[in-house]
């Protein structure tokens, strides 16, 4: 009997119809365009690496697994995975290969196969979409016996439980979302990774919905959603008239269930800073409002942006009340540089004496009742500390101001400053920079760290206007000729990358972060000033013309201060800051200190609590007599 004929003889069972209703089991699922399916093929790595950052309340990470199932004509198939372990774009830097083949090994599931349960999933969830309510959230054991025998020769002994969520774009369903862990979750958990779902699920449809046309950019589509908060679901969008705003500010109105609490959050407000040049501000703004009075600037440091905060300004913000904004300065953005582009970079001056001064002013006038207090990380904990007490020197100095200079103590109330030095006394183990300060104790310290200053801002400021972080760290390890190359392998022994986080409780995840949205570019000039601090035998931080020394003028600080140190940060050591600050006269100074390294003391979120707690009530205490 030939092939056609046993293919009449035993058709296809056919389902019976003939219910009013239309049940799951009727849908018909069909392919992706070939537009979409090219758009989601640039993005859809975002979806799993999301997934696998999901952390529950207490920091502890849910999944250690995801895969995507995307639709594929008239299958579904595993397009995309990533574990806690080895994100997807870092793997593809460092040359591993078994994410790739554990895609390859995976075989096409057909829509109609009827123990394909994604599939069924996906007919449930159009029925849900038409009725304009999400998907549910599926539990799973992997031992069910109703798991596809494709899926389960997959599987490994720690991959028991999964989650998972269709996912829609513009009311059609491009595939399933699986989060897969080792044990099982309770119903209190359970109940918090459906509410994370559900977030993620409304992110990515927004997203690519808008992404997606004809100047879509699949990378603020990837970046978006990997940055998204899914411990907060957006209620409404609206682009607004921001304060003397040309361009529109994007508004969005989100309900927190982790903080249970409304809040709106507005990015971004720019404020032009001098020479082409702008500060770009995001605000935080909680339903309901404390009443101290106090608007709080969150200010990141050296080589950050202003995500590295948003912890931070998510605990102050909803937890506490403040109304928050974060700062990016100048050259965080493309939004922040000069319309055609960089001509000679920036120093720490200009983020001190321009920068810094045109965000009290935009403050100052829209907010003209409220005071403020600043919170500043490293280098932006060196921002207000050095403005303020160095405000009449430089008064004296900027005769003509590209910017007004706003008195401190007409709007700032306190200033916080956060693992943030006096001068630079770097402890990381970077080979050579040892051998080469104990040479300079051979000749006077200003000598040589002016010579060298000269002659590196000369060889570089010529020929390259910013640094970026990962040339930076390979330019500090080709300080000794016998190092290999930097990496971010994370299982690489990279001993002043791990100095520079100083987070000895970092997952992958976060790694992963940090590198592909937290650091940034840096100007030349910034890294030189902080270069010749370091090589100086000098106490001190200078101003790029080495006319005025920051670090000297703190003395005249008179507005409190609270000091936050981290006992085991090799960038910021506690010598750098204790001793000076201690010295301060203000009975309203405090310093406290944690078990954590530079950048932990911002990421770690038992420490973000307790410290968030602790600057909670030392602004309520300010006004106190």
């Amino acid at each position: 009997m030939d092939q056609t004929l046993a293919r009449k003889v035993n058709p296809k069972p056919r389902r019976k119809g003939g219910a009013y209703a239309v049940g799951a089991e009727d849908i018909y699922i069909f392919p992706l365009s070939e537009s979409t399916n090219l758009f989601l093929q640039k993005v859809w790595n975002a979806f799993v690496n999301k997934m696998v950052s999901m952390t529950l309340p207490n920091g502890k990470p849910v999944f250690q697994y995801s895969v995507f199932e995307a639709i594929q004509d008239k299958n579904l198939k595993i397009v995309a995975s990533a574990t806690h372990f080895r994100m997807k774009q870092v793997t593809d830097r460092i040359g591993l290969q078994s994410i790739e083949d554990f895609i390859r090994n995976t075989i096409p599931i057909s829509i109609q196969d009827p123990g394909n349960l994604s599939a069924k999933y996906l007919r449930e969830a159009i029925l849900s979409v038409e009725k304009k309510a999400r998907p549910e959230v599926y539990f799973h054991s992997l031992d069910d016996e109703r798991v596809h025998p494709n899926l389960k020769q997959l599987l490994t002994k720690t991959m028991n439980y999964a989650a998972g969520i269709p996912l829609f774009v513009k009311g059609s369903p491009i595939g399933m979302l699986w989060g897969i862990r080792r044990d099982n979750m309770s119903p209190e958990q359970e109940e918090e990774v459906r509410q994370q779902l559900y977030s993620l699920y409304d992110v990515v449809d927004f997203v690519i919905s808008k992404e997606m046309g004809l100047k879509g950019d699949p990378y603020y589509a990837r970046k978006n959603i990997e940055k998204s908060d899914l411990h907060s679901r957006a209620k409404h969008l609206f682009y607004t008239r921001g304060f003397g705003q040309d361009e529109p500010v994007t508004t969005i109105v989100f309900d927190s269930h982790t903080y249970q609490r409304s809040y709106r959050l507005d990015a971004s407000f720019l404020i032009p800073s001098g020479d082409g040049y702008s500060v770009s501000l995001k605000r935080f703004e909680p339903k309901e409002r404390n009443d101290t009075g106090k608007n709080l600037l969150l200010i990141p440091g050296f080589f950050c942006r202003r995500s590295v905060m948003d912890k931070v300004a998510r605990e102050l913000s909803l937890r506490h009340g403040y109304r928050v904004f974060s700062m990016d300065m100048r050259g965080r953005s493309r939004r922040t540089l000069p319309l055609f582009g960089i001509r000679e970079g920036w120093t720490v001056d200009d983020f001190i004496q321009e920068d810094f001064p045109a965000v009290l002013n935009w403050i100052k006038e829209n907010f003209p009742n409220e005071q403020l207090v600043v919170v500043g990380h490293s280098m932006g904990g060196m921002i207000p500390r050095f403005y303020c007490s160095a405000y009449d020197e430089i008064v004296k100095r900027k005769t003509n101001p590209l910017v007004p200079l706003t008195r401190p103590d007409e709007l700032i109330s306190g200033i916080v400053s956060i693992t943030s030095p006096n001068f630079v006394r770097l402890q990381a183990q970077i080979p050579g920079l040892d051998i080469l300060k104990m040479g300079l104790k051979l000749v006077p310290s200003k000598t040589i760290s002016d010579f060298l200053f000269d002659l590196t801002s000369f060889s570089l400021q010529t020929t390259l206007p910013t640094v970026d972080l990962n040339k930076f760290f390979k330019f500090l390890l080709g300080l000794h000729s016998s190092l290999r190359a930097v990496s971010f392998d994370l299982h690489a022994k990279v001993v002043n990358l791990r100095d520079f986080v100083g987070y000895k409780q970092i997952s992958p995840p976060e790694w992963y972060f940090l590198i592909e949205d937290i650091f940034c570019e840096e100007s030349t000039k910034v890294v030189l000033q902080f270069l010749r601090s370091q090589l100086s035998q000098d106490r001190s931080f200078l101003s790029y013309d080495g006319t005025l020394d920051y670090t000297a003028l703190q003395k005249n600080l008179q507005i409190p201060l609270f000091s936050v140190l981290g006992s085991v940060d090799k960038v910021v050591p506690s010598e750098t800051i204790e001793n000076d600050l201690a010295a301060l006269p203000h009975k309203k100074n405090k310093i406290l200190s944690y078990e954590q390294g530079h950048l932990g003391i911002v990421f770690h979120m038992p420490v973000v609590k307790e410290m968030c707690s602790e600057i909670d009530s030392w602004i309520k205490g300010l006004d106190s007599t």
